[in-house]
């Protein structure tokens, strides 16, 4: 009894709308008999033997359903499991209904009334047939829109989680990226300038406690990175003064913009990994701010070529196709080489 009492609870407004189309279909059956309103006759009991009919199919049709997929390992929902929970509902019905008829009948002796010619069991029959017809319709309706809509939502539930754990793998990839890179330059200028190395590793130091911080972040504020971006920049000129000059252009225009958090830096970072700068021909890397963070910089060949070059670019781009649905544009001449990074707006989050 308590699993029905937590059935109906747990469906209690499908379970309304059952006695309320139960209350309609007898009023247009008794409105179709009478000619007129003097031949129309309405008992109040009826639409609630109605009702118990369509609850006792709701019942039915749902304990089959729950019984069928307690043996399945994937619970998805498809058109061709509902027929399955539809045929064997109308067989058990059929099935239990007469049984139940014929116990009645048997037990006040009115089998011959009731059951006393092919005709009378064959209307009971059709009528059986079309009142499971009706209700079960609706109630496989409902259950498939509600398993549906559950379905979904462990669909998206997963989505997230896969994507969440897909970014947190990227962004792991990228900080150890980053810490090899600058430790690699720390090592040089020890050999080279160890006044400069010292100045080096204690802005190094306050960039790393900034990565530390939001490594483990989806997004952060475009002007949060973009800081970011400049002080990492501002960091590589301890090294390389004057062979590489950072513009930036139209970063008032951003304040509502949010982004993965090292993606200006990683295309700065590129831009200096690839490209051999010098005091007569440097490297010059442009962030602008439009209908998207487009970043170039003019392209002057290594002697020779770097190794590992697109792997950052391509965890950035899985990155923000993961975040926004979309995919960094990139744009490469002779002489330049543009990147351009969709805008993910604050309501987009």
């Amino acid at each position: 009894m308590s699993i029905i009492i937590n059935s109906i609870k747990k469906n209690k407004t499908f379970v309304f709308s059952l006695f309320v189309f139960s209350l309609i279909l007898t009023l247009k059956n008794k409105l179709s008999l009478a000619s007129s309103w003097k031949d129309f006759v309405f008992h109040t009991d009826a639409p609630f033997w109605l009702f118990l009919y369509a609850l006792f199919i709701f019942f039915l049709i749902n304990f089959i359903k729950e019984r069928i997929e307690r043996k399945q390992a994937q619970k998805i929902p498809t058109q061709l499991k509902y027929i399955r929970y539809f045929g064997i509902g109308l067989i058990g019905y059929l099935f239990l209904s007469n049984i139940l008829g014929l116990s009645v009948s048997l037990a006040f002796g009115n089998i011959s009334r009731n059951y006393g010619s092919s005709y009378q069991i064959t209307y009971k029959v059709f009528n059986q047939i079309i009142d499971f017809i009706i209700f079960a319709g609706i109630t496989l309706a409902y259950l498939y829109a509600k398993e549906n809509r559950n379905y979904k939502k462990r669909l998206n539930d997963f989505e997230i989680s896969d994507a969440k754990s897909k970014i947190q793998q990227l962004q792991s990839q990228l900080n150890p990226h980053f810490l090899f890179n600058n430790l690699n330059i720390l090592d040089q200028l020890i050999e080279e300038d160890k006044e400069k190395a010292s100045s080096f590793l204690a802005k190094f130091s306050e960039l790393y406690r900034y990565t530390l911080k939001n490594s483990n972040k989806e997004l952060i504020s475009i002007q949060e990175e973009l800081e970011f971006a400049q002080n990492y920049f501002y960091l590589m000129e301890e090294k390389y003064k004057g062979y590489y000059q950072l513009i930036v252009k139209n970063s008032t225009q951003t304040s509502k913009v949010i982004v993965p958090p090292f993606c200006l830096q990683v295309l700065i970072e590129n831009a200096i990994t690839h490209n051999l700068g010098t005091i007569e021909k440097p490297v010059i890397i442009n962030v602008s701010f439009e209908n998207k963070i487009k970043v170039t910089n003019n392209k002057v060949k290594l002697n020779r070529k770097k190794k590992g070059n697109g792997v950052a670019l391509k965890n950035l781009s899985k990155q923000f196709e993961l975040l926004a649905n979309k995919t960094i544009d990139i744009d490469e001449t002779a002489e330049n080489f543009t990147v351009y990074l969709p805008l993910i707006k604050t309501h987009q989050k």
